[in-house]
């Protein structure tokens, strides 16, 4: 079962990098949240909300990696700077085939090591090191005026009528 927190949280990764519509149709595929708890399990970091939330670089960077570079070049372009489906429908079953190619390799594994090993040979790559994504965390750091605002509205009104 999905937990919707998680998905908003892969979602905002998402939308470094991709459109709205492509951030739609990852993250409402039926192996979503599995293919990210697998990854994020992969390189030792743990799966909760708060993770997520932290490590949206992360995110972008393995969406980037296993999925957009797997998909066929001409089912995906840029615009702004973000991938964009080119065929909605098609793409879907694309994503899904991509998606089974990761679990046909990881089951085929003994280790995570060893997974991203053959995940690399398998498309005649390097093993990809996420080490500077995973150090990386969100900002919360809030401007002057954003802090002021948050102050304002965490606090208890001394006057009824407003």
């Amino acid at each position: 079962m999905e937990n919707i927190e998680n998905i908003i949280e892969i979602k905002r990764g998402l939308h470094k990098i991709c459109g709205r519509d492509l951030v739609n149709i990852i993250a409402e595929s039926e192996k979503c949240e599995d293919f990210y708890r697998n990854v994020f399990n992969i390189y030792g970091l743990i799966y909760n909300t708060e993770t997520i939330m932290q490590k949206r670089t992360f995110v972008a960077a393995i969406t980037e990696y296993f999925i957009l570079n797997r998909l066929p070049e001409d089912s995906l372009y840029l615009k702004d700077g973000k991938y964009e489906a080119s065929n909605k429908k098609e793409l879907k079953k694309l994503l899904e085939d991509t998606i089974n190619v990761f679990y046909t390799i990881r089951n085929n594994s003994n280790s995570d090591e060893d997974f991203k090993k053959k995940y690399a040979e398998h498309f005649n790559e390097e093993v990809k090191d996420f080490s500077k994504e995973i150090s990386e965390n969100r900002d919360d750091s809030l401007s002057d005026f954003a802090k002021t605002i948050r102050k304002i509205y965490n606090s208890k009104d001394k006057n009824g009528d407003c």
